[in-house]
């Protein structure tokens, strides 16, 4: 998770956005909360694809079909936006890492973990295809690991982009590594696509690495479609299995049914119990892994509020468990997770999210930002000022030495800049403030506002000191737009919990 950025939006739909999930070639991810507190990952497509008509058709279609299939599987959707600009789409939120994120930290899973995520896959990918949807882009960042078993995310909604204009501006869909052979030549991809791309994740999962190595999209494509996978750190039963999906021709891969006939016979018994879908290992990862607020912390005025409390995942490599092959943990490792994995609560937790400054705050900070300029533009005015009435002084006053007249001119000019940097530095700092709600900074603010006012009425009534006057009664407006927008209403309910 990553904080929202200051271009990101603060809510969709009737969800409140706090945090950035990720992001793809449709759109960015946002962690969401519903009003009851419910937490949805919510995404929100491009705007240069939300302007393709023929697009949004074919997404429209899409979020239909996907919402029949069951979320025992998948990231169920809960709402959608489809008229909305850009369109955005709403799924529950799957507590849990993805495969690719416990790969790159943890290395390759365990050998019973891979063939629960191979029988979890199998069936999750076989309601995709009950539902007439076909992934199409099956990977290891879009396998979420929950503590009830494997879910996948993005199913079906990369067939959105068929036949638009998009696709001619060079969007690929799919993923070289993970591709099957027909969708890598730009053929028909159907059920037996996701076949071939599931026996690619299994072989990741096994060893750590892509079965067709990496580089270049298109050396990897090349290989996908002539080469042979690298499967010589996969165990013999699992092999067979994974072979059987990677077979070039699609009419020779096995249809999910009897692909899970296959990882029945083949792989150990089943140890899962109703409150464990994985072995034991796998499992203390994944529970290490949720964020802090799932974990005992809570939604308290609709921010999140991480948990106080920390989680270790224990050592394996003091003792071998019952359901740890021989042959694990691979030699790589001491122990599985590795010593790192202790601070895994850390690594996919964020830091506690402030809370987010409503749009009349946001203004007033900005325009605090501009009085900082306009405070700097006059500092120069007035130097210049104190330049001419310098020459002025010494042309005019004869009786006062040249040195005299500089010394006064110099005291006057440090005045100026001392003042000047003084307002800057308090513009700035109550923008800070109040971006941070902190409660004193509108107070702070309209005091001050106060005192500006008096300093520009005795401004106005000195004669001449154009410029002055005209900058003065600029940063004068700027102050008082800026006190009404820290007042409102809105305003002060952000102010208020922080008092």
């Amino acid at each position: 998770m990553e904080p929202l950025a200051a271009n990101d939006p603060q809510a969709v739909g009737e969800y409140q956005l706090r945090a950035r999930l990720g992001a793809g070639g449709m759109g960015r991810v946002y962690l969401g909360f519903s009003r009851a507190g419910r937490a949805v990952a919510v995404k929100v497509i491009h705007p240069e694809l939300a302007r393709d008509g023929e697009f949004r058709h074919r997404f429209a279609r899409e979020v239909a079909a996907a919402r029949a299939v069951s979320g025992m599987y998948t990231a169920p959707v809960v709402a959608a936006g489809l008229d909305d600009d850009p369109p955005w789409l709403a799924t529950a939120y799957v507590p849990g890492p993805s495969l690719a994120d416990v790969i790159v930290s943890h290395g390759p899973l365990p050998g019973a973990a891979v063939w629960r995520l191979a029988a979890g896959l199998a069936e999750a990918l076989g309601a995709v295809h009950a539902c007439g949807l076909v992934h199409r882009d099956l990977k290891p960042a879009n396998v979420l690991l929950a503590a009830d078993g494997p879910h996948v995310i993005d199913f079906g909604i990369s067939r959105a982009f068929d036949g638009t204009s998009v696709t001619a501006a060079g969007i690929v869909v799919g993923t070289p590594g993970y591709m099957s052979p027909e969708q890598a030549e730009g053929g028909q991809a159907g059920p037996a696509s996701d076949v071939f791309s599931l026996g690619c994740v299994l072989a990741y999962a096994a060893t750590g690495n892509a079965p067709f190595g990496g580089g270049s999209a298109a050396s990897v494509l090349y290989r996908v479609v002539t080469g042979q996978p690298d499967l010589a750190g996969v165990p013999a039963p699992l092999r067979d299995v994974i072979s059987a999906c990677l077979a070039k021709n699609h009419a020779e891969r096995p249809g999910l049914t009897a692909l899970g006939a296959m990882i029945a016979r083949a792989g150990p018994a089943i140890a899962a119990t109703p409150t464990s879908f994985w072995p034991a290992q796998v499992a203390e990862v994944i529970r290490a892994a949720q964020p802090g607020a799932w974990q005992g912390g809570m939604v308290r005025d609709g921010y999140l509020s991480a948990a106080t409390a920390s989680v270790a995942a224990p050592p394996f490599g003091a003792a071998a468990r019952p359901d740890q092959p021989a042959s694990w943990p691979p030699t790589s490792h001491a122990s599985w997770p590795p010593p790192a994995a202790t601070d895994a609560l850390s690594r996919y937790a964020p830091a506690p999210l402030p809370p987010r400054p409503p749009t009349p705050v946001y203004a007033a900070a900005w325009l605090m930002y501009a009085g900082a300029g306009f405070s700097l533009l006059w500092t120069f005015v007035n130097l210049a000022v104190i330049g001419d009435i310098k020459k002025a002084f010494q042309a005019n006053h004869r009786l006062l030495s040249a040195r005299a007249v500089q010394s006064l001119a110099g005291i006057a000019s440090l005045d100026v800049l001392i003042a000047g940097g003084a307002v800057i530095a308090l513009w700035l700092w109550l923008a800070y403030a109040s971006k941070q709600a902190r409660p004193w900074a509108r107070i702070a603010g309209t005091v001050l506002f106060g005192l500006d006012t008096f300093g520009l009425l005795v401004t106005l009534g000195t004669r001449g000191l154009g410029a002055t006057k005209g900058i003065s009664a600029v940063i004068w407006l700027i102050g008082l737009v800026t006190v009404v927008l820290l007042w409102q209403r809105r305003s002060s309910a952000y102010f208020s919990p922080r008092r």
